[in-house]
């Protein structure tokens, strides 16, 4: 079959509107492209750029999921719509229509990437894209202190206690003492080779989903007992939070290897040993590398642990 990318696409919300400075027009970088793009469309009506390309309502799919998504899960229905209905092309990547809004650290833009691509599912079963301009590292899953300590508002992570607990009981995986680190690579910008790859992931997280929702997508229990809104996103689904905390789990638990792609070339990635081995490299000036990590590092002050929650605590203190 022919290699396809799905771009999950929320136009009203992400494409139309300028009432948020996040939002900017569909990029010519799908819409001029001769590649293999299926928009999986939220909206209800067809946006006038998407005229005479290849599109996918998710509603008239599964109008239950559609529901669920705008509410819990986001893109994972586009995952479960497969699971459940099965339209996919295979080999695909999946991909958001703000990637481009998210990847500014690319040196070319996928088109020149996506036949290397999907050439690594020659010998994997999956793969990954890049997102948030950020080098290629591990997260660490160390959550104690993070929840405990008196600055853990000024920190972004909307997790409790009773979340860890929820994972070891329906995963089979303690973390952090099982699981320490994940890599740095998540927005479910992921690819399968085929079906079976496919329904290899999904069902590894199905037992979570099933566990907190009924057969309608509907929330049995309290989820804010595992994961709690935090205000910074507009049109916040906090239970998504959760699930690209576990993005990798699949991977961790079943010692499957990954292939990425990243900013400055090709990676393999091993979950489970905390492993990451070049494939090979782009070419990215030297200088380039350097002001951009230096960037990054100012932005990882802002961020994160340990300087963030003593930036907001500074911050909050001056305000009163």
């Amino acid at each position: 079959m022919k290699p396809t990318i799905y771009v999950i696409t929320h136009y009203e919300h992400n494409h139309k509107s300028t009432e948020f400075r996040r939002n900017l027009p569909l990029d010519d970088r799908f819409l001029k492209s001769d590649k293999n793009y299926v928009y999986y469309l939220i909206d209800q009506v067809l946006p006038p750029e998407l005229k005479g390309k290849n599109v996918l309502f998710e509603k008239e799919i599964d109008g239950l999921l559609h529901k669920a998504g705008a509410r819990y899960f986001a893109e994972w229905a586009f995952l479960l719509a497969e699971a459940k209905h099965s339209f996919c092309n295979y080999p695909f990547f999946m991909i958001s229509s703000r990637f481009y809004q998210k990847n500014h650290w690319l040196n070319a833009d996928l088109n020149c990437r996506w036949d290397q691509l999907f050439a690594q599912f020659e010998k994997y079963n999956w793969g990954f894209l890049p997102s948030y301009d950020r080098p290629l590292r591990w997260i660490d899953f160390t959550w104690e202190k993070r929840i405990k300590s008196k600055y853990s508002k000024y920190d972004f992570f909307p997790f409790t206690e009773n979340t860890f607990s929820l994972i070891k009981e329906v995963l089979d995986i303690d973390i952090p003492n099982q699981y320490h680190f994940c890599s740095d690579l998540f927005c479910n910008y992921i690819g399968f080779k085929n079906r079976e790859s496919f329904l290899q992931y999904v069902q590894h997280y199905t037992p979570l989903i099933e566990k907190l929702f009924d057969d309608q997508y509907q929330p049995i229990c309290s989820l804010d007992e595992y994961v709690y809104p935090t205000g910074l996103y507009k049109n916040e689904k906090p239970f998504t939070f959760l699930l690209e905390l576990l993005t990798h789990s699949f991977f961790f638990k079943t010692k499957n290897k990954f292939f990425a792609m990243h900013y400055y070339g090709f990676y393999e990635i091993d979950e489970n040993k905390t492993k990451i081995k070049k494939l090979s490299s782009f070419k990215y000036p030297f200088w380039l590398k350097v002001w951009k990590n230096l960037r990054w590092q100012w932005r990882k002050i802002k961020t994160e642990r340990p300087f963030a929650p003593i930036l907001g605590r500074i911050k909050e203190l001056l305000r009163n």
